[in-house]
């Protein structure tokens, strides 16, 4: 029902000019919108009057745009309107290539990046690799200072086994906040953020000790276990950066394929004489 109100409220409101079909509900010289195009756009759970006002901002907004090509192009000498279709199609070639550079070498035995790559990358790489910032390896939890079984809680927290990992799994929606991925560098001051009745030279202490550590506040209880700690200008660890690794690899490989590829084709097309060089 609000579709065919809508619709009609155009149909009152458009002038068709040329055509009268009910596809269009705008025109602008030879060009027309249809009224499908400006159907989708309008979100099915809106009101009536919303409905109407975003449909005339759009045959506003599309008419704006097609009055202003017209000028546009009524204004422009042929050396500028020639400019533009040679940009164009440079544009449009340089897409075209893009996409094929990516088609051919996504995948391709020649640029899939192995792990030894990567290791032995960083091993001749590593001090290439310093950090900016102090990460660690860790995990934490918040959970109401009151919870009846915190002392079974900071126990398997501070363990940690695989046992472990199935008892929080079981009790994760006591928890108020957490965070187990302690497998996994994370920059130190976004890992602390979390917890913020910490000053700095607590959490100093906390990560140059690999402290298991406890904090409350009014409300809640923090534990805390760092694992591992790397300091700023120290040697990136692998697992710290191994996709950046992969990724300048991968780039590296995906140029030397395109280049060889490229160079295939000359080779080729002077063969088949497909191609000259004049001199």
């Amino acid at each position: 029902m609000k579709r065919y109100f809508l619709f009609l409220l155009l149909l009152i409101s458009c002038d068709f000019n040329k055509k009268s079909d009910n596809n269009y509900v705008a025109r602008v010289g030879e060009e027309f919108l249809d009224y499908s195009y400006l159907n989708d756009l309008i979100p099915k759970n809106i009101s009536v009057e919303d409905s109407v006002e975003l449909a005339n901002k759009i045959i506003s907004e599309w008419a704006t745009s097609k009055l202003l090509l017209q000028n546009a192009q009524n204004n422009l000498n042929e050396n500028e309107k020639e400019s533009i279709d040679e940009k164009s199609k440079k544009y449009r070639d340089n897409l075209i290539l893009s996409d094929y550079k990516n088609k051919i070498s996504k995948n391709n035995p020649d640029t899939v990046v192995t792990d030894n790559e990567i290791k032995v990358f960083y091993e001749n790489n590593s001090k290439n690799f310093t950090l900016y910032n102090e990460i660690i390896q860790g995990r934490y939890l918040k959970l109401n200072k009151n919870n009846f079984n915190i002392n079974e809680i900071k126990r398997r927290f501070n363990r940690f086994n695989l046992g472990d990992r199935y008892f929080f799994d079981s009790i994760s929606i006591q928890l108020l906040n957490y965070s187990f991925n302690d497998s996994t560098w994370i920059n130190k001051n976004l890992f602390f953020n979390k917890i913020p009745t910490l000053n700095n030279d607590e959490i100093q202490r906390i990560v140059k000790n690999n402290l298991f550590y406890i904090e409350e506040d009014s409300l809640a209880l923090y534990l805390i276990k760092i694992n591992k700690y790397k300091k700023a200008n120290d040697y990136a660890p692998l697992d710290y950066i191994y996709e950046r690794i992969r990724e300048l690899i991968s780039n590296r490989k995906r140029i030397d394929y395109l280049t060889k590829i490229e160079k295939e084709l000359i080779e080729d097309a002077l063969i088949k004489k497909t191609y000259e060089k004049f001199n």
